[in-house]
């Protein structure tokens, strides 16, 4: 089997014209991993609520108010799906690719997402908005998928995609067997409550006190991915990239360009359709306390759609800009934190932590919404500059050594 992993995509290197394909694939993760930056720096890195009045005090102004509508709209919610996508399309590319059975391939695979759970919860003692446990949860739904028809995985990657079972849970929720009334006065205090502790670690808490914190905040996480549906978004997500990679539709760029631009072209307008039903829903009931269920269960719709259909503009947009010669210098360093996703992904949040939490820099207490965001540039291009370091010397990063010297229980060779 060739023993690429899901961070990154290695393709054998007789083969003419795969190079340029490999570093579009690992370009578009450098691409994810940006926005997805841009949201955690925004949010400052806490993944999870704060206070209300600290976040009013932070996040008032003009200039706060255009950079959450920017992110809201653009960034957040589009890309770690994107992420999740190239996820999906790496399983694909690997399965493709293998010269061993079946059975040996999938249970090396299953080996390797058992190290990724480990490898993810012990980020998650770091940072409760890890994404690498889930992965590894989810990836072993891959492996019956691996073995579906096309259309069968098409199919149920777009009803997963748009947030089908949870709009269904909502509305069973809403119409046929509605929750018991909780008072709302005693609910929004006690997330005030909650909010006020978590912040309490963030701000004054040391680094092992944040990872006892974590540690049992880990079922909070899996009950927030369950109500908010991103768990079915993320599956429908890597079974695209499923269908994709079998599809073949990264290894013939050349081939699919037509069929990329169409892509790009029905999701763009779509969104853009989309987006103006949502403006005259909100014109017409935002100013309501409370609007009737039907147009709030509605404007979720949309807003799964809308969201699901940007991240397919980005990755069809994107692998389109990349084919072209002036976007060309743009390439290699995206590719270069791509290659490294998993180290880059992890190391973005080692930098994170510490300069907005308290046992670091304390950003958090000092800076606001706008200047949070902007932080994002100066990590990233730290990222792009170590990654090219690195690879320059090195096979692997170093998060992607030790993965896959453990899937193979031998010490892989290292130097480049």
């Amino acid at each position: 089997m060739n023993p690429a992993s899901p961070f990154t995509t290695v393709s054998p290197p007789d083969v003419p014209g795969k190079q340029s394909r490999i570093q579009v694939v690992d370009a578009l993760r450098g691409v994810a991993l940006f926005g997805i930056l841009v949201v955690h720096c925004a949010q400052w890195f806490t993944a999870g609520s704060i206070p209300g009045s600290v976040y009013q005090g932070q996040a008032g102004g003009l200039a706060n108010g255009i950079t959450q509508g920017i992110i809201g709209i653009f960034f957040d919610g589009k890309f770690y799906t994107f992420f999740s996508f190239l996820f999906g399309l790496s399983f694909a590319l690997m399965m493709t690719r293998s010269q061993e059975s079946s059975g040996v391939f999938y249970r090396r695979f299953a080996w390797r997402l058992l190290i990724l759970g480990a490898i993810g919860f012990a980020h998650h003692l770091m940072w409760r908005g890890d994404i690498l446990s889930i992965y590894a949860i989810l990836g072993f739904l891959m492996l019956p998928f691996g073995r579906l028809p096309n259309k069968v995985v098409l199919v149920i990657a777009l009803l997963l995609v748009a947030n089908v079972p949870n709009r269904l849970r909502t509305v069973y929720g809403t119409y046929i067997s509605p929750p018991a009334k909780t008072d709302p006065k005693q609910q929004q205090k006690s997330f005030e409550q909650d909010a006020q502790t978590y912040y309490t670690v963030l701000t004054q808490g040391s680094y092992p006190d944040l990872i006892r914190f974590n540690a049992s905040a880990f079922d909070e996480k899996m009950q927030f991915q369950v109500e908010s549906g991103r768990i079915y978004v993320t599956l429908g997500f890597f079974l695209l990239g499923l269908y994709a990679g079998r599809r073949r539709l990264f290894q013939q760029l050349t081939d699919m360009k037509r069929w990329f631009r169409r892509l790009t072209r029905f999701s763009g307008f779509s969104v853009l359709g989309i987006t103006a039903i949502g403006l005259a829903l909100f014109a017409i009931f935002g100013s309501d306390k409370a609007p009737p269920a039907w147009a709030i269960q509605l404007f979720n719709i949309l807003y799964d759609l809308q969201s699901a259909l940007l991240t397919i503009f980005y990755i069809a947009g994107f692998t389109l800009l990349f084919q072209r010669r002036s976007w060309a210098w743009t390439i290699h360093p995206l590719a270069s934190v791509g290659k490294m996703g998993l180290t880059s992904y992890v190391l973005q949040t080692v930098i994170g932590t510490y300069l907005f939490f308290g046992f670091g820099l304390d950003l958090l207490n000092k800076t606001t919404v706008w200047q949070a965001a902007l932080i994002t540039l100066p990590i990233y291009l730290a990222q792009v500059l170590f990654s090219r370091f690195w690879l320059a010397r090195f096979r692997y990063g170093p998060l992607e050594w030790l993965w896959r010297s453990l899937t193979y229980l031998r010490i892989q060779p290292m130097r480049a």
